[in-house]
């Protein structure tokens, strides 16, 4: 997936470059478990409680850190074949996170 930047010349390198895009947004409704909404509250608590004035232009909320989570996930390479299940797809995850992250394309 290649996604472009605001100016449209070249692929999203930062995370506010998802704020500034020109291209609409799609909504996108997903099913979480309560201790998953949990850990998303609790990070975008700390985040918004632990930085200074000068590091508080964009609002970081749970969309926010999802967008970044699937940024992250796509510099992965993720072997892909013969996932089973959400258990395997997670050990799969982890596995790659292990290893060194490729540039997003």
């Amino acid at each position: 997936m290649v996604k472009e930047n605001g100016n449209g010349n070249g692929p999203v390198v930062r995370f506010n470059d998802i704020e500034v895009h020109s291209e609409p947004s799609v909504r996108l409704t997903v099913p979480v478990r309560p201790d998953q909404e949990e850990v998303l509250s609790r990070m975008v608590r700390t985040i918004s409680q632990t930085r200074s004035r000068q590091n508080r232009s964009q609002r970081i909320t749970k969309a926010t850190l999802m967008r970044a989570y699937i940024d992250a996930l796509s510099s992965l390479a993720i072997d892909l074949e013969e996932i089973a299940d959400e258990a395997t797809l997670l050990d799969r995850l982890l596995e790659a996170m292990h290893q060194r992250p490729r540039a997003i394309t």
